[in-house]
This record gives C-alpha cells, sequence and structure tokens, in this order.
C-alpha cells in the first residue's frame, strides 16, 4: 500500500502522451495511464487489520493544495526507470511527503528512508536514458491525496484506491 498524488483525467492524458514520445527513443515497458501517479509514502504489504491505522494516518495529515511542475525527464539507469517530475520540489509536496512519512514511523509503520523526489514513472525497463529533447512543461494541480492498494495481475499491477484526503484550498 503507498499514500500518493493521483492524476486528474488532463494530467494523465498529458503524462501518456510523453512516456509514448519517450517510449519510441528509450524502449522498455510503459506505464498504462490508469496507472500513473506520484507515491509520497511507500508502505508495503500490509494486513488488512491495519487498514484502520492507515487511514488515522491520512486523517492526521494534510496542507494546502499545490501545483506540481512537470518540467523534467529522467532517467535511474539501476533499474532502468524513466520518469517525469519536477526541477524544484513545491515546498507543499515536500511538507505532504514528510508529514506522512513522520505520522506513519509514529504509528509503527516501517517505511523507506530515502529522500522525497517528486516523480511519476513512465517507463519500465528501458533499453537506454531519453535523449534531450524541448520539454513541454504543464502544471498539475494537486487537490488531494490517496491510499492505494496494489494488485499484481498478468498484465501489470493495478491500483485501488481505499481512501482520499482533500488538501486544503490555498489561501490567495
Amino acid at each position: 500500500m503507498f499514500f500518493a498524488l493521483w492524476p486528474d483525467a488532463g494530467v494523465a492524458k498529458r503524462l501518456e502522451a510523453l512516456a509514448g514520445r519517450l517510449h519510441g527513443a528509450c524502449g522498455g515497458r510503459r506505464m498504462r495511464r490508469e496507472t500513473l501517479h506520484l507515491t509520497l509514502a511507500f508502505v508495503g504489504d500490509v494486513d488488512r487489520d491495519r487498514l484502520p491505522a492507515l487511514e488515522a494516518v491520512g486523517d492526521a495529515v494534510g496542507g494546502p493544495g499545490f501545483e506540481l511542475p512537470i518540467d523534467a525527464v529522467g532517467y535511474w539507469p539501476h533499474n532502468r526507470i524513466v520518469w517525469a517530475g519536477s526541477t524544484a520540489c513545491p515546498v507543499g509536496a515536500a511538507r505532504l511527503a514528510d508529514d506522512l512519512a513522520l505520522a506513519l514511523v509514529s504509528r509503527g509503520f516501517e517505511i523507506e528512508k530515502r529522500r522525497f523526489v517528486p516523480h511519476v514513472t513512465l517507463l519500465r525497463k528501458a533499453a537506454r536514458p531519453p535523449p534531450d529533447f524541448a520539454m513541454v512543461s504543464h502544471r498539475w494541480p494537486c487537490t488531494e491525496f490517496v491510499l492505494l492498494a496494489s494488485d499484481r495481475g498478468e498484465s501489470g499491477s493495478s491500483y485501488r484506491r481505499l481512501a482520499s484526503w482533500p488538501l486544503a484550498e490555498a489561501a490567495s
């Protein structure tokens, strides 16, 4: 299970188009539109009886909504992942990821300890890194975060929304 930002239909469509463009140059396996997300905190396999504790984490965390710029693509050679993300992490995204991590640990969940890098995986098992190209930047309005369960099937993973929490409207 994991907490994530889930793109609206317009953002998902733009990310899918970017994945298609990169797939032609990098190869690999494209992520399906319905699986595109940005992980805030990965929890892993959790017994169903601990679901209320995960929901309590979501209830305890909040903050203002924010816009996430999608203005960069990158490549992690160790796991051959091509991703899209932000050159600068918005304060709201970093705070939300940090608050979720603290709330999870305080409730006895073990989480991965790594620096938060806001990204969306577009390709797995890429044969080569993405070429330099003109990135068309767009903004992802983040108005909620979700708790997702991962189900593995023949066509890869699919995600089930277990709960969601709105982010407050930003003050003008």
